[in-house]
């Protein structure tokens, strides 16, 4: 393939981020939520709201990076991140910290880019957190 078509491809995809994991979910971590705050019921609380706020955090973060705002970025960037590994959403996790990389790196483009594949990454994060608890509850109820 040559050198203008991958370019031209990358323009239309954007810069995929190295490295993102496979798997959406990695359930063990809201295992580790529900033992440290021995409550399973507090852990579903905590991803429930984890995922009634995530559309607001991603348009604050959207917002921040277009405006060239590198602390609001990073003050969203930084709360997404740590509640993203905390409820289990690992490829989400791992794409927010490549955002963080490039505003800290200086490249506002880049972050930019890499900020707007993450609606998508959050949508299929959502949808396997979703499924998860859903599960875990019939199980539950079973």
């Amino acid at each position: 393939m040559s050198p203008a078509l991958v370019m031209s491809a990358e323009a239309v995809v954007g810069p995929a981020c190295p490295g993102l994991p496979v798997d959406e979910l990695d359930p063990a971590a809201l295992t580790r939520l529900a033992s440290e705050l021995q409550s399973d019921d507090l852990a579903r609380s905590i991803a429930d709201t984890y995922l009634r706020m995530l559309d607001t955090r991603l348009a604050r973060a959207a917002s921040a990076l277009e405006s060239h705002d590198d602390v609001a970025a990073m003050d969203v960037l930084l709360s997404l991140r740590v509640s993203s590994a905390t409820v289990g959403l690992v490829r989400l996790e791992s794409a927010v910290l490549c955002v963080i990389d490039a505003v800290r790196r200086g490249e506002p483009d880049v972050a930019r880019e890499r900020g707007a594949e993450l609606p998508g990454l959050a949508t299929s994060g959502r949808l396997a957190l979703r499924s998860h608890l859903d599960g875990a509850a019939a199980q539950g109820q079973a």
